[in-house]
Formats: structure tokens, sequence, C-alpha cells
């Protein structure tokens, strides 16, 4: 029962969007419609560089380290083996499902890509920085945060195989939902073009 209550409190937590609460309440009046990103890139590049760092920390460790590291003191499932080794599995999936698809936003919010950082650091710190590195190699090669992103994950996935079948398991739900919430984004679109171009380059055109 304990875990559940947690597993609601992390969605309820993870939900809440701090680039909108920013804009809503530090910069009253500049809140807009969320057709396009909610996420601290966005007030990085549109509003102010503090403000992006501070909400980009603040997702990747408030509502991405803190949960898993708070669940690995406070559960204790060695006696119920089958349980011990993924009850960190549900945390992640909620953990992303809030942030990226809101409640208190209509079922809007970020990309996820903070968050997922500051989870899978507090999962396998190793694995963690295979993930980083790789995304900074791509990138420098690319130039291209959206698809450096993606391949980054799904490269991941793979390597993480050889650590342990549960963060196989984390990582390809990262890699799942990522891609699910490029294809919805904060907008439906049936246009196939716009859907790959959001898939690989997280932008419609």
């Amino acid at each position: 029962m304990e875990y559940v209550i947690f597993l609601i409190i992390v969605f309820f937590f993870s939900s809440l969007n701090f680039s909108n609460i920013y804009l809503n309440k530090i910069q009253k009046g500049s809140s807009q419609s969320w057709t396009t990103h909610i996420g601290s890139s966005h007030i990085w590049k549109y509003h102010s560089k503090i403000a992006g760092v501070i909400i980009f920390f603040g997702d990747s460790i408030l509502k991405g380290l803190l949960p898993i590291f708070t669940a690995k003191f406070i559960f204790d499932f060695s006696q119920l083996e089958s349980i011990d080794k993924y009850y960190l599995i549900p945390i992640l999936f909620t953990q992303i499902i809030g942030n990226n698809w809101s409640i208190f936003m209509r079922f809007k919010g970020g990309r996820g890509m903070a968050i997922i950082i500051g989870s899978l650091l507090g999962i396998n710190t190793i694995m963690a920085m295979i993930l980083y590195s790789l995304y900074i190699a791509i990138y420098l090669k690319v130039k291209d945060g959206g698809p450096a992103w993606i391949i980054s994950i799904a490269i991941s996935s793979i390597i993480s195989l050889f650590f342990s079948t549960t963060l196989l398991y984390c990582y390809l739900i990262c890699l799942f939902l990522v891609i699910a919430k490029r294809i919805t984004g904060n907008s439906i679109s049936n246009n196939y073009k716009i859907i790959v171009n959001r898939i690989i380059f997280d932008r419609d055109i």
C-alpha cells in the first residue's frame, strides 16, 4: 500500500511543469497555449538562460533523481524476489508519464529528457554516464539534439542488456515514451511527414 501511495505522489509531483510555473508566476502574462515544447530548453532559448538551467536541474534532480533515490531507502522488497528486481520500473514509468502528459496541463507536458537524465542516474550511475557520453559525442557529430537524444537512448538500450534485464527494461521504457511523446507532441497530427520529423528531429519541420 505504501508503494502505491508513493507512486501516486510521484505522479502528481512529476506532473508539475516548472517551465509553465515560471512563465505564469514569475513572468506573468508570458504563458501560452502550449502547442509546442514545454521545457527548460524553451525557457533557455526564449526567456532566460539562468531560469532554463535552474528548471533543467529542477526536472532532472527533483523530479527525476530524488524519487528514485528516496525509493531505494524506504522500500525493501528483498523477501519478494520477483518484485525486488523490478520495483524501480513502475516509478520510472510514472515519472515520465506525469512529466510528459501532465494532468495539470490537460495532458500536455515536456519531452522528458531532463527527468530521464536524473532518473537513470539514480538507477545506475555507470550506465547513465554511458548514455550522457553517447549523447554528447553524437550531438557534436550531428549538431542536433533531437536525433542525438533518441539515437543515444537506442544504443544505450542495447548496451544496458550487458548490465541486467531490469536495466534493459528501464531504457526500453524511456525509449518507448520518448517516441510516444514525440509522435503525439502537444498537438496531434495525421501528417506522416510531420510524425517522422517528430520522431527523428523532435520537431514538425
